[in-house]
């Protein structure tokens, strides 16, 4: 969810960046033995900010409402193994990744090439969200003011690198090791373009009736991954040509990317919230969704006690679905705790979280209407998938013959 921008959001996003960037470098090293110091300076770096983000957490030094079990010795504990294991994995690293490099070359449009400008988009959109989430930090601890890095900044570079990646991502997976390879496929590539595009147009000016161009560059960059997922094992069918787990891994990968991108675009774009008051009987309008405030209940629950609200959803007239937000208070003691009733759908989510007792029976509550956010959580787990299905890839599992080995090693020392 960085869509919040919360810092322990942004410190626990950085990891994840970065291990993306370890995963497509494992691919590079796995088929022509490229870049193994870049894979192992990746991998140091993936573990070295999963540390940090549990430092500035447990520490203390970011407050945030998701921030829990803030310990300073903790944190000066988990610095000092910081230290350790970091400092120590840099010293192995620049004692041998001389021993690591490797001269066998590629020409610019092959996937090797690919991977690599991915990577360092991937690394790039880590190293700006790090300067957001530490920066405002060292000014404090310089005594030059306290400021606060918001939305507007991680949102923008956040998008700014990823874009130009998705859309690499549609090209990408259709390239060769090595060479390049896009005669092949270059009008097939231009008509799912044109396809995307035209499917994007309809989204932004008929389903959601307000043209946005950020929506259609993202729709569009959207379907191309998906179309383009889809085309790549479809055209190895055609020409009889194998289809391994590797490749059915990266097309479903790809199609979760997809999936994922289409999900952030219409929830970043078309999302709308609303702060609403209202009493018994009285409703409100969202995105031609009416919002009926029923009444509260009391609730008690196994360890909490909560005040339930009743809120009736309706679409011309016709009922959808009861949501019954609450608001608990744990018998434990602690802050109360808000509850938010969702009605889930595969093409939008509504949310209710109910307020504060205004009096006169009347309740505050937000109301939210998110259209595709249900992609992300789909995409993510079919990203996951691809994953699974790459890594069981038979090639993996059973030992290469010697006498297998013989042509490739001929073949290399030709192409050198």
């Amino acid at each position: 969810g960085w869509w919040f921008w919360d810092p322990v959001e942004n410190a626990s996003f950085m990891p994840w960046l970065a291990g993306a960037a370890l995963i497509h470098s494992l691919a590079i090293t796995e088929k022509r033995g490229l870049f193994k110091s870049w894979t192992v300076l990746l991998a140091i770096m993936t573990f070295s900010l999963s540390l940090l983000g549990t430092f500035l957490v447990r520490s203390g030094i970011l407050v945030s409402v998701h921030a829990f079990a803030s310990d300073p010795a903790r944190g000066l504990y988990i610095l000092a193994f910081l230290c350790t294991v970091v400092g120590g994995a840099l010293a192995l690293y620049a004692w041998r990744a001389p021993a690591l490099k490797s001269d066998a070359a590629f020409e610019l449009g092959s996937r090797e090439a690919m991977i690599l400008v991915n990577n360092a988009l991937l690394v790039a959109t880590t190293g700006l969200i790090l300067i957001g989430t530490l920066y405002p930090l060292f000014m404090d601890a310089m005594g030059l003011g306290k400021i606060s890095v918001g939305p507007p900044y991680f949102n923008a570079v956040f998008v700014i690198p990823t874009l130009p990646l998705v859309i690499l991502l549609a090209v990408g997976m259709h390239s060769s090791w090595k060479r390049t390879r896009f005669t092949q496929v270059k009008i097939p590539l231009a008509v799912l373009l044109a396809i995307s595009l035209a499917i994007s147009l309809l989204l932004t000016t008929v389903v959601y009736d307000t043209f946005s161009f950020t929506a259609l560059v993202g729709f569009t960059a959207a379907f191309w991954v998906i179309g383009s997922s889809i085309f790549e094992p479809l055209e190895r069918w055609r020409r009889g040509v194998a289809i391994g787990g590797s490749v059915i891994g990266m097309a479903i990968a790809h199609l979760g990317v997809g999936l994922f991108t289409l999900g952030v675009t219409g929830v970043q774009t078309y999302k709308i919230e609303k702060d609403i008051s209202l009493g018994v009987g009285e409703s409100s309008m969202l995105s031609g969704y009416e919002f009926k405030f029923m009444g509260i209940k009391e609730v008690r629950g196994p360890n909490y006690d909560a005040q339930e609200g009743e809120i009736l959803i309706l679409r011309d007239g016709n009922e959808i679905t009861t949501l019954k937000p609450q608001k608990r208070y744990y018998r434990s003691g602690g802050n109360p705790m808000t509850e938010a009733g969702i009605r889930v759908g595969p093409h939008r989510d509504l949310f209710v979280a109910l307020g504060e007792d205004l009096g006169q029976g009347k309740w505050s509550m937000r109301v939210q209407y998110k259209p595709l956010i249900r992609w992300i959580w789909i995409g993510a787990f079919i990203i996951a998938i691809g994953g699974l299905a790459a890594a069981l890839d038979r090639r993996y599992r059973v030992p290469a013959k010697a006498s297998d080995l013989e042509p490739a090693a001929g073949a290399a020392r030709g192409e050198a």
